[in-house]
């Protein structure tokens, strides 16, 4: 990120906390807190604090102070507190008012003792604003109700489903935070339909852009051949859906190239020859295969607002994804593809896509819609610091 001469910092630098569960790069949800910390970065100092980390310590990561306190939260206990909420929701449990205090407890075991050590950080850097990472983050609002009930909260959701932005155990989060940072427009309106009287909720988006240099050669494996490349999330001998709609493409389109990025190789089929290539690990190399796509068929995107989605509209390739996805927003809102609920319709889909009229409009708004709505890494920062109160 660099600072932007239209982002009009004030005189002094404000001091901004970020409590993150979690510092990482490699989920949409991680790589998204990094975003909106650059993004404050243009014109505040940042202090990423989080209970990960081998050694408890301070460093420099990038344009961040990174304060890890060696607490790593056990994955067991956000997998029960996923698991709580999808059974109480499901049950319709929330709905009859507060949790009795032995589920509160049993949602909160594990989450809370791993920021005791937080209280201390933020009492020495003293943030003018302290941005939580997660709506379901119990434990850095309790880290801060121990430093300072006074201190400006924001709040980036993350909210990758409906039943946990629903779930009234977290209210408190969303009433304690004067500004809420959502990625979606679906996200949203989830948040402002389930939190009636919450502070300013603000889409920020996400800074994505086509990659010049993915423009300089194809993948050797499929070429330039207007491909339809299939994103499938599971492994090649994995038994699932995903595995069973992979078989479905290869068979439907035999006239086609179809390239399948497994998550342990990349398999090509034509004409009923097929080749085998090792897995896409990097993010250049995903890149070229959506530089050179004809459509996108992305079976599993990802959850809070399908990356890889808006990357394909990006370089012109419309996309078909199922329809109880974020990703839906894109192809639908934007105008940037199809989705399906069954085999039949993801056959349908991609062969209207195929057809040159259609394939042809969908491209032209899918770009457009992801030019304007995720293309720009000024229009990010300025909405993100404006969010946040940091401009004036």
């Amino acid at each position: 990120m660099t600072k932007l001469s239209k982002v009009n910092p004030p005189s002094f630098r404000p001091v901004v906390a970020v409590l993150a569960e979690h510092w990482e790069s490699k989920s949409e949800e991680g790589w998204i807190a990094r975003q909106v910390a650059g993004a404050l970065a243009c014109i505040a100092d940042i202090h990423i604090i989080t209970p990960d980390g081998a050694a408890m310590g301070t460093s420099v990561d990038g344009v961040f102070s990174l304060h890890r306190m060696a607490a790593p939260i056990e994955p067991s206990a956000e997998i029960r507190r996923d698991l709580l909420v999808r059974g109480l929701s499901d049950g319709g449990v929330c709905d009859a008012g507060p949790l009795p205090t032995e589920l509160s407890l049993l949602l909160n075991r594990g989450l809370i003792d791993p920021w005791r050590r937080a209280p201390e950080i933020l009492a020495k850097y003293q943030p003018d604003l302290a941005l939580i990472v997660g709506h379901t983050n119990v434990g850095a609002m309790a880290a801060l109700d121990r430093y300072r009930t006074d201190v400006p909260i924001a709040m980036l959701a993350l909210g990758s489903d409906d039943q946990s932005l629903a779930f009234a155990h977290f209210n408190h989060l969303f009433k304690r935070a004067k500004t809420v940072l959502a990625i979606t427009e679906t996200e949203c309106l989830s948040i402002r339909e389930h939190h009636q009287g919450v502070g300013e909720v603000y889409r920020i988006g996400a800074p994505l852009a086509a990659n010049p240099s993915a423009l300089s050669e194809p993948n050797s494996s499929v070429g330039d051949t207007g491909y339809i490349l299939v994103l499938s999330g599971v492994s090649l001998d994995e038994k699932s859906d995903e595995s069973g709609l992979c078989r479905l493409l290869r068979v439907q389109f035999p006239d086609n190239v179809v390239g399948i990025a497994y998550t342990d190789s990349f398999r090509t089929w034509f004409n009923g020859r097929v080749s085998t290539d090792g897995p896409i690990e990097r993010s250049s190399d995903l890149s070229r295969l959506l530089a050179f796509a004809r459509i996108t068929v992305d079976l599993r995107p990802g959850r809070l607002f399908g990356r890889h989605c808006v990357e394909s509209l990006l370089f012109g390739a419309p996309i078909v994804v199922p329809h109880q996805t974020r990703a839906r927003e894109h192809a639908e809102r934007g105008h940037g593809g199809l989705w399906f609920a069954h085999p039949g319709e993801l056959v349908w889909s991609v062969e209207a896509l195929l057809e040159p009229a259609t394939h042809y409009a969908l491209s032209a708004q899918g770009r457009s819609y992801a030019e304007s709505e995720y293309g720009s890494t000024d229009d990010f920062i300025v909405r993100v610091t404006e969010a946040c109160g940091l401009t004036d």
